[in-house]
């Protein structure tokens, strides 16, 4: 019974670094990349394995900026109207430079090293994965401006309303 305690602490406390909350999305978002780049394979066939790649990376970052605003950055209850749509849009923008990496990186695994494509995949998104956390955590997922100070009170009075 003990060390079942102990144990949930040990994740409880492993839980509240963003790091492994982004990594847990993230381990999600692979087998969703997949998922999503054997449909594309067999939509655009093996010619378009570059726009599959690019396909399956589009629905695997959607999904991943969902889980990541409501489970990684969950403290962050600012959002309000169009501020979801436009952090939407601020994380597709800073994920296409991870994206270029991503795919470099696959398909150099896969046409240069001569990799399985499936392999190539998960290798090109585990590289760039510390790469994009970075850059999510300082460019998209920013908390809320710090509300400004109270005005001084003025050492003016006010004009008497009676005059």
């Amino acid at each position: 019974m003990r060390e079942g305690r102990l144990i949930g602490a040990c994740i409880q406390r492993l839980l509240r670094r963003r790091i492994v909350r982004y990594a847990l999305v993230g381990a999600i978002g692979i087998p969703i990349n997949l998922l999503a780049l054997a449909l594309f394979k067999h939509i655009f066939t093996e010619r378009l394995y570059v726009l599959a790649v690019v396909a399956s990376f589009e629905v695997s970052t959607t999904i991943n900026f969902v889980l990541n605003q409501t489970f990684t950055y969950s403290e962050q209850r600012h959002l309000q109207g169009w501020d979801w749509p436009k952090r939407a849009l601020k994380a597709q923008a800073a994920s296409s430079s991870g994206l270029l990496l991503q795919v470099l990186l696959s398909l150099t695994f896969k046409y240069g090293l001569h990799m399985n494509g499936y392999v190539a995949q998960v290798l090109g998104i585990t590289i760039v994965f510390f790469y994009n956390f970075v850059v999510s955590n300082r460019l998209v997922f920013r908390p809320a401006p710090a509300p400004p100070p109270p005005a001084p009170a003025s050492s003016v009075s006010e004009p008497d309303a009676a005059r």
